[in-house]
């Protein structure tokens, strides 16, 4: 299945964040992340972008 299609499914599915994770992304070592009605909030480092979802948990928890 194409990414266009597969990004279309996980938007129809309302998932909140997608990690996309192209031949691009692989070669810097990095991540695009998308937002359901965000849109591409563009490529970031894997390790920023780990860090950023864990502390999204922690906000939720505390």
């Amino acid at each position: 299945m194409p990414f266009k299609a597969k990004i279309a499914n996980a938007e129809q599915m309302h998932v909140h964040t997608m990690l996309v994770i192209g031949g691009r992304d692989m070669v810097a070592g990095a991540v695009s992340v998308r937002l359901h009605h965000g849109g591409p909030q563009g490529a970031k480092p894997k390790a920023e972008v780990v860090a950023d979802i864990l502390a999204s948990i922690k906000e939720r928890r505390a």
